[in-house]
């Protein structure tokens, strides 16, 4: 045997197997990116849809859309594995059978795993909550950054993620579930005619409700609940609002700061933890110059 023959015909298997090796590694990168690429136009198709609607769909979109590249780039990247293992001309048959026994062993002592899994996928089914969302659970309250059948992201008020595992997520209180009703407390005087001070915020509000910064915030009121509390050298009104999920907090606020300017314009006094807060005092009159300057 020629020695040099054989020697090519080794370079030229170890070639072939190289090509076919990368062409398996091409069609697994190529089949994500696909997937990808199909996984994004579902998710473009029910945005157009949601415009005009419900921006919880778009969250929802956005939530499926994330769990499905994670599942459908791990499937694929496993494929190509066991593809490019039949390629290399190994048994693959021996080593399935072996990762199922050691499947059935492991199943065993995951258990918290597949919890996890079982109730990440509850959670995307049953639309709890999205990504995008304001939500307390476990103990931490922050927007929903990442959800997959692993575990869900959060990132707090001061910009911390949290971490965690869904099989450990027991009650989930989601914040910006479709609306929301901010409530306003507002301590005034005693020293005050109660509906004096009723009448001035509710010709307030009239103006509140159609300034252009609420437009696409407010879905209903503010309107004025009451009084809500007296106590000693106060008492509370309590006003509420619906709002559009994301907006709560900044409708409140813009309410408050509307609220303080109209009743120190008008000379209402607010009641503090350190007595009673009135318009503010006029500035001393100058001194008279004396006479013979």
């Amino acid at each position: 045997m020629n020695p040099l023959l054989t020697t090519q015909e080794q370079a030229f298997s170890i070639a072939t197997l190289a090509v076919r090796l990368g062409l398996v590694a091409l069609a697994t990168f190529v089949s994500v990116r696909i997937t990808y690429l199909l996984i994004g136009r579902i998710e473009h198709a029910i945005r157009d849809e949601a415009r005009g609607a419900e921006a919880a769909r778009e969250k929802r979109a956005k939530t499926i859309g994330s769990v499905l590249r994670s599942v459908s780039r791990g499937l694929i990247i496993l494929i190509g594995v066991l593809m490019a293992v039949h390629e290399l001309g190994l048994d693959i048959t021996p080593a399935l059978a072996a990762a199922g026994g050691f499947g059935v062993a492991a199943g065993l002592g995951a258990q918290s795993l597949i919890k996890d899994w079982i109730a990440g996928f509850f959670f995307i089914q049953d639309n709890q909550f999205a990504v995008g969302d304001v939500i307390r659970v476990a103990g931490v309250s922050g927007t929903v950054e990442m959800l997959t059948l692993r575990h869900t992201e959060l990132r707090d008020s001061e910009g911390f993620i949290h971490f965690i595992p869904n099989g450990d997520i027991k009650v989930v209180t989601n914040l910006t579930k479709s609306w929301s009703t901010p409530l306003v407390r507002i301590p005034i005087s005693l020293v005050e005619d109660p509906d004096r001070v009723i009448a001035v915020i509710e010709a307030m509000l009239a103006n509140f409700r159609e300034s252009p910064r609420m437009k696409g915030h407010l879905l209903e009121g503010p309107r004025i609940l009451g009084i809500d509390d007296v106590s000693t050298g106060q008492f509370s009104l309590l006003l509420q609002a619906k709002t559009v999920p994301e907006q709560r907090l900044f409708v409140a606020r813009a309410l408050r700061l509307a609220i303080l300017e109209r009743l120190r314009a008008e000379g209402i006094s607010l009641h503090t933890a350190a007595g009673t807060e009135g318009t503010p005092p006029a500035p001393p009159a100058p001194a008279p110059e004396d006479e013979g300057r």
